[in-house]
């Protein structure tokens, strides 16, 4: 199968808290990560679907920064993919 990334991936597990749009606070965390995106272990969430616009935050880090993200691919008892956006 050819790979078809715009950048590559570096394998990173870290904690996350994931805020979504009604409010719903879930721990998650990393699998992997890009330059644009991650790669996030949250099997059977009800709340995740393409396109839904969310906000993370690394946990464990001094002075943590929520960043808006959008999920663009779900895979079904893995989690999902979501790039990094700018309001």
């Amino acid at each position: 199968m050819k790979e078809h990334r715009q950048h590559p991936r570096l394998l990173h597990r870290a904690s996350i808290n994931l805020t979504f749009s009604s409010g719903t606070i879930t721990t998650a965390h990393t699998i992997d990560m890009s330059n644009n995106g991650l790669f996030i272990s949250c099997a059977g969430h009800p709340e995740v679907h393409v396109g839904d616009i969310l906000e993370v935050i690394v946990n464990g880090i001094q002075d943590p920064v929520a960043r808006p993200i959008k999920i663009i691919r779900v895979e079904p008892g893995k989690g999902f993919a979501i790039e990094f956006v700018e309001y």
